[in-house]
């Protein structure tokens, strides 16, 4: 019995943790994906650049100040550029753990089904579930007899609309 409750909540757990596959991709991404000093120094200059700007009169020199807003431009693309490059790495780095998260899902729910494919989780009379008997059996095939798999589907089928009645 304790086995079903368990199988249950390692359902629960897969099916609640794509949802969370953003959180992990940002403390993944903050391990990961640090910001360059070059970025830094860049970010740097642009804040320095506007100081400078700030301090100057736009309508007194306004070639300085416009030569200034080029410089800080041309700095600007470069932050940019920099940041698109670290920004397609998250992307990737946030696919991987969602294909991780279902990898190691499908791994788990087939260990599982491959380890106690010919031992039932409970057993009941076997009149109970007459026609689809062998359905229930799933893997084992034993009549009367509660397989992994058909608890592992029960289970996924609970669990989903459990969410749906939750969301709407």
């Amino acid at each position: 019995m304790i086995f079903l409750i368990f199988i249950f909540l390692l359902v629960l757990l897969f099916s609640m943790l794509p949802t969370y596959s953003g959180d992990i991709t940002k403390r993944l991404s903050r391990f990961f994906l640090h910001v360059s000093n070059e970025e830094l120094n860049l970010r740097s200059q642009v804040r320095e650049l506007k100081a400078e700007q700030d301090i100057i009169s736009m309508t007194d020199e306004f070639a300085r100040y416009a030569k200034i807003q080029r410089r800080i431009d041309k700095i600007m693309a470069q932050v940019k550029e920099s940041n698109s490059a670290r920004m397609q790495k998250s992307s990737l780095l946030s696919l991987l753990v969602r294909i991780g998260i279902y990898v190691i899902q499908a791994f788990t729910m087939l260990a599982l089904v491959f380890r106690y494919r010919n031992e039932p989780l409970l057993m009941f009379p076997s009149e109970w579930f007459y026609p689809l008997e062998k359905f229930v059996a799933l893997p084992t095939g034993i009549p009367g007899g509660l397989g992994i798999a058909c608890w592992i589907m029960v289970c996924t089928a609970t669990v989903y609309r459990i969410k749906q009645f939750l969301v709407t």
